[in-house]
């Protein structure tokens, strides 16, 4: 940042520069300008004597004409008497002395509440041109907002209108739309991402506190989102912390698979902060996993959910009543579940399944769907997160089922400061006598806990109360 403003103010200077030089130069002598006026003076009245010689000019008018440029000659003498050389340049060093001061100050009060010098460079030329949005997909969005002004709780509609939003470059109605979807869908780590990403690209690219919390929120729910952990790198970066941002990136290399999509990108982001730093960029950059499927979900840029329907589909379904929309989502969604059965490893598939199925209101068949997700892929922490939120006991008091506490132990497992595992595994290990069990758990839960969370008094007499 103070590298910024040396440049900023060298760069200032060299502008000024030749403009102090004119102002500052010593005018020209007015006695050099008498004598040229002389000289010039007298050229005339020796033309005027040619002329009248060759007949050109009368005797009266040659008169008139030598009284004329006698006239001129006597006032050019006169202000040459007059003047003194020191005084004229006083004005001009004092308008140099202005501008070497108003002009950097000026400019300075137009860029502090306007500029931005912590974001990254995007050369004009290296920008995507903005495409024309189609006719049908404006019309598509209107009837969609149309619907959702009478059904305003579809979270599977604001969904989709958040991704078409986003897609459209309208990324003010991006975020409202995918603060809806948090709303309908709480404390759900792929929704907390793409709101973090619309935020910050409503921002022009500046990741903001709000979008820091939530981008964190997403990494505690799953802590390989890859989306998440690369703009919170670019916080660190735009805050000055390079090294706290390498950490982040290389850390992610080293947890990503080779074939990662996201992966040029943040070597890329490497290479450039570890140059600021003078670090060798191939000597910090880890090696990645062993190429696989990546979820296309966790990488940077995708807006974590499912893809949006294309313009036709779009306009097709906008164009059905609600009761034919309904049915053409549970075909779509059957399809789905009909595919799994041939292909039961698509983790993915899976969870797109359960999302669908919770979205219909069938909680038994997103439950099964997130068995199949689990079953897919045992270390998926968001599949066990869903899993155990819609196997949770309805009060946090009770003892939760066999199966809600088995997630539990997965997440733990997989996430070790993860506040519900804490909490919920604390309280089996309570009610079943293993007191030094429930103190570590919940203990490690306090630590966590703000000084003014209410959940604190509650806590700590539970855990004062095990003997």
């Amino acid at each position: 940042m103070i590298g910024f403003w040396l440049v900023a103010a060298a760069l200032t200077a060299l502008a000024l520069l030749p403009l102090l030089r004119t102002l500052l130069r010593p005018p020209p002598p007015l006695e050099g300008a008498a004598e040229f006026a002389r000289g010039v003076y007298a050229a005339q009245v020796a033309e005027i004597e040619r002329d009248l010689k060759r007949g050109i000019l009368s005797d009266d008018q040659a008169r008139a004409a030598r009284a004329e440029v006698g006239r001129r000659l006597l006032s050019v003498a006169d202000e040459a008497a007059g003047v003194k050389v020191e005084a004229l340049a006083k004005p001009a060093q004092r308008t140099a002395l202005v501008l070497t001061l108003l002009l950097p100050l000026a400019a300075l009060g137009v860029y502090l509440p306007l500029g931005q010098p912590n974001l990254p460079a995007v050369p004009f030329a290296t920008r995507p041109p903005e495409a024309p949005v189609p006719p049908q997909v404006m019309e598509a969005v209107a009837k969609l907002e149309a619907a959702l002004k009478d059904n305003p709780d579809d979270v599977g509609a604001w969904g989709l209108l958040a991704q078409t939003y986003g897609a459209m470059s309208r990324p003010a109605d991006a975020v409202n739309a995918w603060r809806q979807v948090l709303r309908l869908s709480p404390g759900n780590g792929s929704v907390q991402g793409a709101l973090a990403e619309a935020l910050t690209v409503a921002a022009d690219g500046v990741v903001g506190e709000e979008a820091v919390r939530l981008f964190t929120e997403a990494v505690a729910a799953d802590p390989m989102d890859a989306r998440a952990r690369y703009y919170l790198g670019m916080a660190r970066i735009q805050a000055g912390d390079i090294r706290g941002a390498l950490d982040r990136w290389t850390a992610l290399v080293a947890d990503s698979p080779a074939d990662a999509p996201w992966l040029p990108t943040v070597r890329a982001r490497i290479h450039d902060a570890a140059t600021q730093v003078g670090l060798d960029p191939i000597a910090i950059t880890p090696s990645p996993k062993p190429a696989s499927a990546p979820s296309p979900a966790a990488a940077p840029g995708s807006g974590g959910a499912a893809p949006a329907l294309s313009p036709e589909q779009m306009q097709a379904m906008a164009g059905m009543s609600q009761q034919d929309q309904q049915a053409t989502i549970n075909s779509m969604v059957d399809g789905l579940q009909a595919k799994l059965k041939d292909n039961p490893g698509d983790a993915d598939g899976w969870m797109r399944l359960a999302r669908a199925r919770e979205v219909q209101g069938n909680l038994d068949a997103a439950r099964d769907a997130l068995r199949g997700a689990v079953k897919a892929d045992p270390k998926r922490l968001q599949a066990w997160l869903d899993l155990s939120r819609l196997t949770a006991p309805d009060d946090a008091q009770t003892q939760g089922s066999a199966e809600f506490l088995d997630a539990m132990a997965k997440v733990l497992d997989l996430a070790p400061d993860n506040p519900q595992a804490l909490y919920y595994l604390g309280q089996q290990a309570a009610n079943e006598g293993k007191n030094d069990r429930a103190r570590d758990l919940w203990g490690r839960l306090l630590k966590q806990l703000p000084a003014d969370a209410p959940q604190r008094p509650e806590l700590q007499r539970r855990m004062d109360s095990l003997k």
